[in-house]
């Protein structure tokens, strides 16, 4: 009997050996790892289960070896985010049983450089082979109907696109390396060969992002419209010139296109959208023409290396932080027709020695220029009535400011630490001095607080150590604790 149980034992062996790990992953789906080969094998008909994340697989824990994937005839959908991660995987076979490819499905395979479509499939998933930095060649087969945002992102090496010409939904039309949607002669995805034709009219959200390889791009006098974040991390482009087509440009178009040094925005475009250039650290030169109404929320924040910018008359609007950080601007000079100057506008613009405000702007935003080190003097005109939060904290090397009659409040943190600040005046239009306004401004030796003055809110001039006269109108009704600490 034991002679049999040690023979049973032999005979079972190499198949246990042959499957170190199985499951189950859809209700008629099986799937078998075997690690002698890094083979992963879904057997079986139907459906794949969807996964919010690559680790929430039943084959996770050896996702990161799995070197083949086998989809045997029957499979008819790979999950959302089913092989995402599967970094060493090198060859895939997908069943002409297969209609769709899930969100994610192959999201960071990196090691892949090919895979075949069968003619079954009709679509496509978001990001299906998003960070897929080692496939070279993508064929769409005349089946696909539906190609999801982003669906090549990142493919960095990507050289070849082309759609079978019988599809009736995508083209490639003119050998162009990109997949058009052929009804609205939509751009949706492209790589670092893509040639625009002229036919195309816009180039859709996502197009070229995470296409780090793209060096140059030349868009054509068809193309009306950029999308959302249509070359978002591109930091390879150097130079773009934009067609007078072009009437607008979308949310992020080049954010993040860190080796673009040269921008000319074409006078057919009217506003320049939320983070259109954030991020692009070598850019130091744009043009903006007549045609620009407004500068959206963040559009050139974090250009660091930006050293000029001239804004034109067209100009009513310039959108919070949409110079955030822009360390390397020396001078701005605002046009008559701005009103309104956004939250943290010229944030951190550290090189800032200068700045013209005209009598049109009537609204700065709170921390407008905060950290604003360079700057030495500012003259702010009768049309503003408020001063508000933080808008010139830190700027250490300010020394006089023009405060106008118009003005009826002075925010919290207003002068912040503005330690060269030698003078100021209050004008008495003024009734209220926010908390710590003027704290650790060292170098005020006398203030004078207007009639108009009802309340001091606490530690307002806290740390004035300059500060050696002060005078306190008997209009004053509430002076906050703090206010006057530290000034020895």
């Amino acid at each position: 009997m034991k002679r049999l149980i040690f023979q049973l034992i032999l005979i079972l062996l190499p198949i246990m050996a042959n499957a170190d790990d199985s499951g189950t992953c859809g209700e008629h789906l099986t799937w078998t790892y075997v690690s002698e080969t890094n083979t992963l094998t879904i057997s079986g008909y139907g459906k794949m289960n969807n996964y919010e994340w690559d680790e929430e697989t039943p084959w996770c824990d050896d996702s990161y070896i799995i070197r083949i994937i086998v989809l045997d005839y029957g499979v008819t959908t790979i999950g959302n985010n089913a092989f995402s991660g599967c970094s060493s995987l090198i060859s895939v076979t997908l069943p002409n049983s297969m209609t769709s490819i899930g969100d994610g499905a192959f999201s960071g395979c990196s090691s892949l450089t090919s895979v075949t479509l069968p003619n079954s499939v009709t679509s496509i998933g978001n990001g299906a082979f998003s960070g897929c930095s080692g496939l070279t060649d993508v064929l769409i087969p005349n089946s696909v109907t539906s190609i999801g945002y982003y669906a090549f992102r990142g493919c960095t090496s990507l050289t070849s696109i082309i759609v079978a010409s019988d599809n009736a939904v995508y083209d490639s039309r003119n050998n162009c390396n990109a997949i058009i949607k052929t009804a609205s002669n939509t751009l949706i995805s492209g790589c670092k060969n893509t040639i625009i034709p002229n036919s195309v009219t816009s180039i859709g959200s996502y197009a070229f992002k995470g296409c780090t390889s793209l060096t140059s791009i030349t868009i054509p006098n068809s193309v009306k419209s950029i999308g959302y974040e249509a070359f978002y991390g591109c930091s390879g482009l150097t130079s773009v010139t934009l067609p007078n087509s072009v009437t607008s440009i979308g949310l992020s178009a080049f954010r993040g296109c860190s080796g673009l040094t040269s921008v000319t925005l074409p006078n057919s475009v009217t506003s320049i959208g939320l983070s259109a250039f954030r991020g692009c650290t070598g850019l130091t030169s744009i043009t903006i023409p007549n045609s620009v109404t407004s500068i959206g929320n963040e559009a050139f924040y974090g250009c660091s290396s930006l050293t000029s910018v001239t804004i034109p008359n067209s100009v009513t609007s310039i959108g919070d932080e949409a110079f955030y950080g822009c360390s390397s601007l020396t001078s701005v000079t605002l046009p008559n027709r701005v009103k309104s100057i956004g939250r943290s506008a010229f944030r951190g613009c550290t090189g800032l020695t200068s700045i013209t405000i005209p009598n049109s702007v009537t609204s700065i935003g709170n921390e407008a220029f905060y950290g604003c080190s360079s700057l030495t003097s500012v003259t702010l005109p009768n049309s503003v009535t408020s001063i508000g939060n933080e808008v010139f904290y830190g700027c250490t090397g300010l020394t006089s400011i023009t405060i106008p009659n118009s003005v009826t409040s002075i925010g919290n943190e207003a002068f912040y630490g503005c330690s060269s600040l030698t003078s100021i005046t209050i004008p008495n239009s003024v009734t209220s001095i926010g908390g710590w306004a003027f704290y650790g401004c060292s170098s005020l030796t006398s203030i004078t607080i207007p009639n108009s003055v009802t309340k001091i809110v606490g530690d307002a001039f806290r740390g004035c150590t300059g500060l050696t006269d002060v005078i306190i109108p008997n209009s004053m009704t509430s002076i906050g604790s703090g206010t006057f600490c530290n000034c020895i």
